[in-house]
C-alpha cells in the first residue's frame, strides 16, 4: 500500500473515530451500508473497507457476515482471542507474526544502539510525546500510527536498506498485528512506558540492553493481544 493511500486510509479511520465518539451511529449500533457511508464521506469503498478493517483491529468496530458493521460494545473490547480481529488469521498465525517481529526488531535495535544520535533519540522521543497526546482523548487511530512511527523510525536509523526491504514486504501484515494490540482499553497506554524505556536502552550505547527492551515490548504487545510469547526459548 502506497504512502497516499495510507494516509487517506488512516484519514476515514479518523472520521469514522470522531463519529463513533460523537455516538452518531448509536442508536442503531452499526454503520450505515457502505455504499452509503462512502457516498457520504466522499471516499472510495475499498479506501472505507481498509478504514473499516484498521477500526476492527483497534476493537471499535466489528463485522458480521451479511448483517453489515456493527459498533463494539464496551464490553467487547479486550476480551477474547484477537483472532477475532486478525484480518489475516485464514493465513497467518498471529503468534508467528510476532516471532517474526522479535526476529527483525531485535537486529533493528542492536544496529541502532551502535549509532544512534541525539537527533534520532529525539526522533523517537517525539513519537512517544504524540503518543501520549492522543492518549489522553482516546484517539487510537493517532496512537497506533505514533507505534507504527516509533518502530518505523528504528527500522531507518538502523540503516539497512535490506531490512527495510524486508518489513516493506511484509507490511500490511505487521500493521495489523500493532492494531489489535491497542484493542484493549485497559492496557492501551502501556506501550508509552515501553518505548521509553526501549529508548533510554538506546541511549547507553548497548546492543544487549536495547535488545532486551525491545524483545519485552513485543512480549507484552503479543500479550496484550493474547499471545504467549516465550522468546527466552527462541533464542
Amino acid at each position: 500500500m502506497s504512502t497516499k493511500t495510507v494516509s487517506i486510509v488512516q484519514g476515514i479511520a479518523q472520521e469514522l473515530q470522531a463519529r463513533l465518539h460523537r455516538q452518531e451511529w448509536a442508536d442503531k449500533g452499526k454503520l450505515p451500508g457502505q455504499r452509503q457511508l462512502a457516498e457520504a464521506l466522499g471516499v472510495s469503498r475499498a479506501s472505507l473497507r481498509e478504514a473499516i478493517t484498521m477500526l476492527e483491529g483497534l476493537g471499535l468496530l466489528r463485522s458480521e457476515p451479511g448483517r453489515g458493521v456493527f459498533i463494539a460494545r464496551p464490553g467487547e473490547q479486550g476480551h477474547g482471542s484477537a483472532y477475532g480481529r486478525w484480518p489475516f488469521q485464514g493465513r497467518y498465525a498471529l503468534r508467528d507474526v510476532y516471532l517474526v517481529r522479535a526476529q527483525l526488531e531485535d537486529l533493528a535495535v542492536m544496529l541502532v544502539a551502535g549509532v544512534v544520535t541525539p537527533s534520532g533519540l529525539d526522533r523517537l522521543r517525539r513519537t512517544v510525546r504524540r503518543m501520549e497526546d492522543a492518549a489522553r482523548i482516546g484517539d487510537l487511530v493517532a496512537m497506533a500510527e505514533e507505534d507504527h512511527a516509533f518502530h518505523a523510525c528504528i527500522f531507518e536509523l538502523a540503516g539497512s536498506p535490506l531490512l527495510l526491504d524486508i518489513l516493506a514486504g511484509i507490511n500490511d501484515v505487521v500493521e495489523s498485528s500493532r492494531q489489535v494490540a491497542f484493542a484493549n482499553p485497559d492496557r492501551v497506554i502501556e506501550p508509552i512506558e515501553e518505548h521509553r524505556q526501549v529508548i533510554e536502552a538506546l541511549a547507553s550505547g548497548s546492543p544487549e540492553k536495547a535488545r532486551a527492551a525491545m524483545r519485552a515490548h513485543l512480549i507484552n504487545v503479543a500479550d496484550r493481544s493474547g499471545v504467549r510469547l516465550d522468546l527466552d526459548a527462541q533464542a
